[in-house]
Order: structure tokens, then C-alpha cells, then sequence
């Protein structure tokens, strides 16, 4: 017996076909009028693809749940088109004991609606054996240089510790800047202080001291200077603020709300980071988020870090939309290809497959924070259009439909 039909969506192809789904998975794409029992959903020819795997959040929680918690992070992704995230291990505590792992994996599975995955920290004493033997995903993002919650790593540890994670196979994902001292007090400062060109430099740094064996994926790369410095064989993500803003078309040049590592850079940059869109290896959120009282500090006080979970896809599939990305290219930058670089199943539009799937309306709408979930209560694309999903299956099971939500579909999933 099916437990749920998707009938009458339109699939990527363009075809009109109903979807049926069994224990999680795809049981038949077609007609459904031979099925019974189960929960029917006309989709009223709307488009239906694969739901994203975001490979890099911050969902904070614990000591930091001011800013967001796993359940208010977790109904933003999957309000967003989002059926998987991971989680990176910059918390507070850092993840780097498998003790410290199992306690962040049971606060995510009591609150969760989605899948989850948490990685390992890299950091200076971090417990990597038992980390991996706990069920790390993948290690880092590893820090080249300071961030919200992480400092730098020596290039000796930096050494020591890719040897060590690559000898276990563990995928090892690296915030690649180079930071110059000092305050800053305006966006061009902030993106002055931590330059295209540094990016570029540490990514050559980190490619001379890890081993040849190692797995590597630089996070939230924000020039397309940085795309002739990758490692063959490496991978790399780019955030969408990167490809939407610039410091240069801010409101206020010290907005705090535009503050994030690595920094806005100028309209030209972000022009030819979004026209080489075909070269991204993913596309990711870096979703952070910061309580609007501290991002009311002043620029040099603030907290870099911005939410983006929930606006990451509606901000693509906006662009789809419109005519300037095909979708194949926006489900391989979000779907396909975060799968495979993080060694899991990916779900597809084929009998047998993982049934993640958001259904999306046939029209954006303004963004606005009054509509989004973040605890944070704030967005930096105030204004700007998003098409959103009106339903999101998790594991086959309705995650977001009609406002309300379901942890039904969540799970770990362990590396």
C-alpha cells in the first residue's frame, strides 16, 4: 500500500505525472489511479523536484539558542525547499570530543524536521578517532583563519589534522581567508581586511600541507579569483549572498545585517561570480544567524553572520524563474552534486529513490522576515523575490505543508 501521491505535478521534464511514495522511497511515477489508502495531494500541475541538502549550516543551539535552535532552524529549511543539513561543528561548545558529538545529535533529534548530519571539529585538540567512530559526516569547516566561533589553525595543525582525517576517508571542508588586523568600520573595510586575494593564498597554503589523499571542499568561496587555485580533485561551495550582494549595493555602507566571513565584495566581483554559476561546485547557505540586538552593535562590535537556510532555494529558483539559471543547473548546484560530495544518497524523480521533494508555487513573492522562520527574526533579502515551496516531503512524509510542520520524516544521518 502507497502512503502518499503527489498527483498532478509537473516534473522537471515538463510532464504531468502523479508520484507515488512507499516506506520513504518512490514507488511509481504516472498514473495513480489504481492506489488506495493512501494520502493524495493534487499539486495542480505545479513543479516538483528533489528537495536540497544545504551542506553548510550553523544551527546554533545550546548556549546560543537566542539566535536559533534546531527546531526553528529545521522548520526554516524545510520552508525553504530544504530536506537535509549539516551542521557545522563551530558551536559553542566546539564538536571535537564524541562525547560533545552525541549530546549535539540528541538536541537535533529531539527538535529536528529534517534529515541532519553534524561534523566534526578540526581544531588543535580534537579527538578525531573517536569523532569518527561517533558518526561525523565530515570534518570541519576547519578555520585558516579566525571566524565567528573559530579561530585559526596553526599551518603545522592544519597538517596534522588533514593527515589524520584523511586517513579515515572523512571528507575535509576549509574556511579559506587570510585577516588583517585591526577594526573595521564600514563593509568595504570588512571586505579590505579580508581580501579576495588572501582567499586564494590560504586555499594554496592548505593544498601544500594536506596530504594528496585528502578530500578537500572549500567553503563559501567568494571570487571567482579563488576557482584557478583548487586542487585537482577538490570541491568547492559559494553562498548565495555572494552571488545576490555587494557591499557596494548596501543601504548603508556599515550595515551590520551585510556583515558575514567571508565579507560582501563589490558589484563586479559578484558580477563575475554569478556568470561563472556553471563552474560552482555547490551552492550552500552559510546559514548563521545572530539576534537583531547584536547585529544592532556598531559595524566593528557586530557579529558577522547572516540567515539563509529558508531563502537559499527561493532565491535560485527565482532566477530560474526569470530565465537566468536553468533549473538542471540550480537542482545539480543543490541536489546532485552536495549528495555526492558528501557520500550520500541523493533524491530523484525515478522508482526506488530517497522520495525529499518540494512542490513550488508558480509565483515569487517579496521576501520578508515577517514570513520566515528563523528565530532570529531578521534577512538580508528584505525586499528581494523568492518563488517558496508550498509543501516540502522529507522521508515521504509531509515536512511543510499548509504552515504547519512534521518531524515525522527527520532523521541522523550518520557518517
Amino acid at each position: 500500500m502507497a502512503d502518499l501521491v503527489l498527483a498532478n505535478a509537473r516534473l522537471p521534464d515538463g510532464r504531468i505525472a502523479d508520484i507515488t511514495i512507499r516506506d520513504g522511497r518512490v514507488f511509481h511515477i504516472g498514473s495513480s489511479d489504481s492506489v488506495s489508502g493512501a494520502e493524495r495531494i493534487d499539486c495542480r500541475r505545479k513543479l516538483c523536484v528533489p528537495a536540497a541538502t544545504d551542506m553548510h549550516v550553523h544551527m546554533r543551539d545550546g548556549t546560543q539558542k537566542e539566535k536559533e535552535d534546531w527546531k526553528t532552524g529545521t522548520e526554516s529549511a524545510v520552508a525553504g525547499g530544504v530536506a537535509t543539513v549539516v551542521d557545522q561543528p563551530n558551536a559553542v561548545p566546539a564538536i571535537d570530543t564524541a562525547e560533545i558529538f552525541a549530546s549535539r545529535v540528541s538536541l537535533a533529534a529531539e527538535q529536528a524536521c529534517c534529515r541532519f548530519a553534524v561534523n566534526g571539529s578540526l581544531n588543535d585538540t580534537a579527538d578525531i578517532p573517536s569523532l569518527v567512530e561517533a558518526g561525523v559526516l565530515a570534518f570541519g569547516e576547519m578555520f585558516a583563519a579566525p571566524s565567528s566561533y573559530g579561530s585559526a589553525l596553526s599551518p603545522e595543525t592544519i597538517a596534522r589534522v588533514t593527515k589524520e582525517a584523511a586517513s579515515f576517508g572523512k571528507l575535509i571542508t576549509i574556511h579559506a581567508e587570510e585577516v588583517a588586523p585591526g577594526a573595521v568600520h564600514s563593509l568595504a573595510e570588512h571586505a579590505a581586511s579580508r581580501p579576495a586575494s588572501g582567499e586564494t593564498k590560504t586555499i594554496a597554503l592548505v593544498n601544500s600541507l594536506a596530504p594528496e589523499s585528502a578530500k578537500l571542499h572549500y567553503c563559501h568561496i567568494s571570487s571567482t579569483e579563488s576557482f584557478s587555485a583548487m586542487r585537482e580533485g577538490s570541491t568547492f561551495e559559494v553562498a548565495p549572498h555572494h552571488l545576490f550582494l555587494s557591499y557596494e549595493n548596501a543601504r548603508d555602507a556599515a550595515d551590520t545585517h551585510m556583515r558575514m566571513n567571508p565579507p560582501l565584495r563589490t558589484e563586479a566581483e559578484r558580477k563575475n561570480l554569478y556568470a561563472a554559476f556553471d563552474k560552482i561546485s555547490a551552492i550552500a547557505s552559510d546559514h548563521a544567524p545572530h539576534t537583531l540586538s547584536e547585529k544592532s552593535a556598531d559595524f566593528a562590535s557586530a557579529p558577522s553572520g547572516i540567515p539563509g537556510v529558508e531563502t537559499m532555494l527561493p532565491l535560485l529558483m527565482n532566477e530560474v524563474h526569470a530565465g537566468r539559471l536553468t533549473l538542471s543547473s540550480v537542482l545539480e548546484k543543490t541536489v546532485t552534486n552536495p549528495n555526492r560530495i558528501l557520500g550520500i544518497e541523493s533524491p530523484a524523480l525515478v522508482k526506488g529513490a530517497r522520495a525529499d521533494f518540494a512542490l513550488y508555487a508558480d509565483s515569487p513573492v517579496s521576501i520578508s522576515a515577517e514570513n520566515l522562520h528563523s528565530k532570529c527574526g531578521w534577512t538580508p533579502y528584505e525586499g528581494m523575490q523568492g518563488l517558496f515551496p508550498e509543501l516540502t516531503v522529507v522521508s515521504g512524509i509531509c515536512a511543510w505543508k499548509d504552515g504547519e510542520f512534521s518531524r515525522d520524516g527527520a532523521c541522523f544521518l550518520r557518517g
